[in-house]
């Protein structure tokens, strides 16, 4: 006998308005797919018949009684698949719920005030390699203060210097700075920002979209597939987001 509950997706302990959200959401999904493939077809005609034996109080006390009288039946492969997808789905939602998290960490570090050091004094700089491609290769300075640590593009570089008095702000939470001022040059006295300031500069759309998918990714009501997908989507932008943050 089949089990409308693995049809469904849902708990065979799922309540009347589990059941009809499931129901409305595999036909919405089937009913696209329905139309160019006969085996969604079909399972589109598994799912309809499904709500009408559970979307009914008394089929449905009938029917559970019919199916804990069913004798155990092999696990077939589509039910095989449709376990792992549901184990996939809880590990691609509990990774979004991670992801978004330390998304609104960042959104709270850029929306503070920033930490202004005023008096800065260039302690060091060293030039550090940001790229092996041998047709552009790219270098940046290291620079350290008393109470930071940020690289500058070479392009820039020659704008603050060992000994040099500087004025850093830097984010509350994270300690990434954000913005660079070398007072002492008259001629180029305007705030510039260092490498890992980017992200919240011109980078700030990659966290921003990585948010956005996150939270797709962690809304109650979709399903499996969505939660799969936007786990790998959301897992991709946190590992070029944070490339960015250690890289550049």
């Amino acid at each position: 006998m089949q089990n409308y509950y693995r049809v469904l997706g849902v708990a065979p302990a799922a309540t009347s308005q589990e059941i009809e959200q499931a129901y409305v959401r595999q036909r919405a999904r089937l009913k696209r797919l329905a139309a160019a493939d006969r085996a969604m077809k079909a399972r589109l005609a598994e799912v309809e018949t499904g709500y009408e034996i559970l979307g009914n109080s008394r089929r449905r006390v009938a029917y559970d009684l019919l199916l804990t009288q069913e004798p155990a039946a092999p696990v077939s492969d589509r039910q095989r698949q449709d376990e792992r997808l549901g184990r996939l789905a809880r590990v691609g939602r509990s990774l979004n719920a991670a992801l978004l998290a330390c998304c609104l960490l960042l959104g709270l570090d850029w929306g503070l005030p920033l930490r202004h050091f005023a008096h800065e004094t260039v302690r060091s700089r060293f030039p550090v390699s940001v790229s092996v491609s041998l047709s552009d290769p790219q270098m940046a300075y290291r620079v350290h203060t008393e109470h930071t640590e940020f690289r500058l593009p070479s392009a820039i570089g020659h704008r603050v210097r060992a000994g040099q008095r500087i004025e850093v702000w830097q984010t509350p939470l994270l300690g990434v700075v954000s913005q660079v001022s070398a007072p002492d040059l008259p001629d180029e006295p305007a705030p510039f920002r260092p490498y890992a300031g980017t992200i919240y500069g011109t980078f700030l759309l990659l966290p921003v979209l990585l948010a956005a998918v996150a939270a797709v990714g962690v809304w109650p009501g979709h399903s499996a597939e969505t939660y799969v997908n936007t786990g790998v989507v959301s897992g991709l932008l946190a590992i070029i987001t944070i490339i960015i943050m250690v890289r550049f």
